[in-house]
């Protein structure tokens, strides 16, 4: 029986964030890491709608040409691990086990009721959809003014102008995927509970400096899985796998070894 360990990037990234995994984490098997629709090798023109429900069929079919069947661990951050939540239903019992950096479903966030989740968390992926232009606005989505936003978001203000240019390049270059995986992160998680985990070990890891926001998402999301735990990385904000990937690591070499044991 075959074992793949399938890697999936988030917003603005690709395959790359997972070029530190050793075989100590692939559990005697391969690793695939694909590209996201939209990235690499297969740009799409501004305009093209895609969805993660897309992004899911991309990567079943992409694990479907590398291992028609056998078991299943899935690795993913941020949208990627969104996407991951759309994909574990198309496996099925392949899935083995999870392990997801704050997964973002802002859309059930800013849905969700106080009594669900921490009401300023709620309250800061609202204030996303007060300015419509960021979700909405298809001729400035992706570009300049738009990625300022998203990336000092994540980061902290001003991190857009000090990004050396060959990143920025980069993001703007795949700007309008990118404000595709956003509005899929609004738009199409419409709960929770419409995304629950399949019955699988599941480590859901957040960082202490994240945003209020991405760390609710992540307990939000790990309080409905039937075997799954929350995980703080110390020192670390949404960012880790860039900023901090030997805390990554440690956290995902110790996913593996957990899932073991249980």
């Amino acid at each position: 029986m075959t074992t793949t360990t399938l890697f999936l990037h988030s917003t603005g990234t690709g395959p790359f964030l997972w070029d530190g995994v050793g075989p100590d984490l692939l559990a005697g098997g391969t690793k695939l890491a694909p590209w996201n629709l939209g990235y690499g090798p297969a740009p799409i023109a501004r305009g093209t709608t895609v969805t993660a429900e897309d992004d899911a069929k991309h990567a079943h079919a992409a694990l479907l040409a590398h291992a028609p069947e056998g078991d299943v661990h899935l690795f993913a951050h941020s949208y990627g691990a969104f996407v991951a939540l759309r994909l574990a239903p198309l496996l099925g019992a392949r899935v083995k086990s999870l392990f997801l950096a704050e997964p973002v479903l802002f859309g059930a966030l800013a849905a969700a009721k106080d009594a669900d989740t921490d009401p300023e968390a709620s309250a800061e992926a609202r204030a996303f959809a007060t300015q419509s232009w960021f979700l909405d606005d298809a001729d400035r989505g992706g570009l300049d003014e738009w990625q300022a936003l998203f990336i000092d978001y994540w980061n902290r203000p001003g991190s857009w102008q000090r990004m050396p240019e060959p990143m920025r390049a980069h993001a703007l270059s795949v700007g309008w995927k990118m404000f595709q995986e956003v509005r899929a992160c609004f738009y199409e998680a419409t709960s929770f509970d419409a995304f629950p985990l399949p019955d699988a070990p599941t480590t859901i890891v957040r960082g202490v400096r994240s945003p209020k926001a991405s760390r609710a998402m992540a307990a939000a999301v790990a309080r409905r899985g039937p075997r799954a735990r929350l995980v703080d990385l110390d020192g670390t904000g949404h960012m880790a796998p860039l900023t901090h990937p030997d805390i990554l690591a440690a956290a995902m070499k110790d996913h593996v070894a957990w899932r073991a044991a249980v």
